[in-house]
């Protein structure tokens, strides 16, 4: 009979929930334990151990009752129940249509408490003067929204500008919060308010606030714009000594909001040979700092550095899949992984360790942005991926009609970039592009 162990052993704690696998039992918000039953409590503990990868039918039912004759009626059955034991977070167990279920929280193992804010990240390559410019936008407007691509680095910019502010601080990480009332219970956590409260409303938050200065940091509001913009103003107008500093794929659209798009990393120009300048850019030097972290056994040559600058521009900059291309070099080397670019595919499945489950892949980042989209903007991303790399609105018209008017390819454009899935340049005629590793992303969808 087919085995399979899982990698995440003991208590496992994601969002206000913490799950006994053992005794497959959960727990929420430190009330009683609620009996899962076996099978339900082996399918969770599947599904959490996925990390974030979306499981079909045939991979749930193996990885959760291996060797047993489960029809698919039971399975659905079984996931109901999850989602009735969850509540208000019900949504953590997601359904994506045609692939399967996927399990969308962030999880910690061993339940530990969480510190109030995560220690900063050992070294982030050139961001140095964004970092600057984001504190200094936070004291001067109290809320500031990081918004970009999935995989551009907003939650470690804001750890490093948080860390930077200086003074009293609290980080709620919101990615295992599926409701308005979760999203809450999350944010009175990290101000170190008694759990258990059943926060149903911003207002009611802010009433038991303390009052000294603090930045508060929402990480990751993107799946509760609207409700995270309804709190950020309830609760920079009921206390005048916060700070908000949010990162969204989205902006909120709240009142007194600044926005900070935050851009690719800089790199050399095409036609730069200069060995210290090619280096030097941060696409390059960030690749270069994590294939030796992964294991290469000795620096690219200068003569490698053109190829380098080449692989991070093909990457568009973006930080994420600079990091998972690096991480190949030890296993197919620096022209392997430049001739693997030719079909972006594979590096979308490219996973890490020890990070949240939205990050350890490319495709569960793009996977996490592209269920939030309405059917017209996801029809028409998958679409436009077969155009050119910079395309006019007429283009983009041509291609996506009769299903999409003019009026309704100007909405999907101006939704996909409003998610951060589309590059608009303005001009005498405003051009659009999809980022390589987005493209690869609908292209693949659209095969499916």
């Amino acid at each position: 009979m087919e085995s399979h162990d899982t990698s995440v052993t003991g208590a496992i704690a994601f969002g206000r929930h913490t799950f006994d696998p053992q005794r497959c039992e959960l727990r929420t918000a430190g009330g009683p334990a609620v009996s899962l039953g076996q099978r339900a409590g082996s399918l969770l503990h599947a599904l959490i151990d996925a990390g974030g990868r979306v499981l079909s039918r045939g991979d749930l039912l193996r990885r959760a009752w291996p060797g047993q004759d489960i029809d698919d009626g039971n399975l659905r059955v079984q996931i109901a129940a999850l989602r009735r034991v969850l509540a208000e977070d019900r949504a953590l167990i997601g359904t994506v249509a045609g692939r399967g279920y996927v399990f969308a929280g962030s999880v910690e193992a061993g339940g530990a408490d969480r510190p109030r804010v995560p220690p900063p990240v050992a070294t982030l390559v050139g961001r140095a003067a964004l970092v600057d410019a984001v504190v200094a936008g936070v004291a001067a407007t109290r809320f500031v929204t990081l918004a970009g691509a999935p995989g551009i680095g907003k939650s470690a910019l804001a750890l490093a500008a948080a860390h930077r502010h200086g003074g009293a601080m609290a980080w709620a990480e919101l990615d295992a919060a599926a409701t308005e009332e979760g999203m809450l219970a999350c944010v009175a956590e990290a101000l170190g308010l008694e759990a258990g409260q059943g926060w149903t409303a911003g207002a009611a938050l802010a009433r038991r606030l303390p009052r000294p200065p603090l930045l508060l940091v929402l990480d990751n509001c993107e799946h509760l714009a609207e409700a995270c913009s309804r709190l950020a103003e309830v609760l920079l107008e009921a206390w005048p000594q916060l700070c908000v500093l949010a990162t969204s794929r989205q902006p909120l659209l709240a009142a007194g909001e600044a926005v900070v798009r935050v851009p690719t990393l800089d790199l050399p120009a095409p036609d730069e040979t200069d060995a210290a300048r090619l280096a030097g850019s941060a696409g390059v030097a960030l690749f270069l700092a994590r294939a030796a972290a992964a294991g290469a056994s000795c620096a690219p040559a200068k003569a490698d550095l053109p190829l380098v600058a080449a692989i991070c521009r093909r990457l568009d900059g973006l930080p994420l899949a600079i990091e998972l291309a690096a991480a190949q070099v030890p296993a197919l080397g620096l022209r392997g992984v430049a001739a693997g670019l030719d079909d972006m595919a594979w590096l979308l499945q490219a996973g890490r360790r020890a990070v949240a489950p939205r990050h350890r892949t490319l495709r569960a980042a793009l996977d996490r942005s592209f269920v939030l989209l309405p059917l017209a903007a996801q029809d028409a991303l998958r679409r436009i991926a077969a155009l050119p790399s910079w395309f006019t609105l007429d283009e983009a018209a041509a291609l996506l009609r009769p299903a999409q008017s003019c009026y309704d390819t100007i909405d999907s454009l101006a939704t996909l970039a409003a998610h951060s899935l589309l590059v608009v340049e303005h001009g005498r005629q405003a051009r659009f592009r999809v980022l390589a590793t987005t493209r690869a992303y609908a292209l693949l969808l659209g095969s499916s």
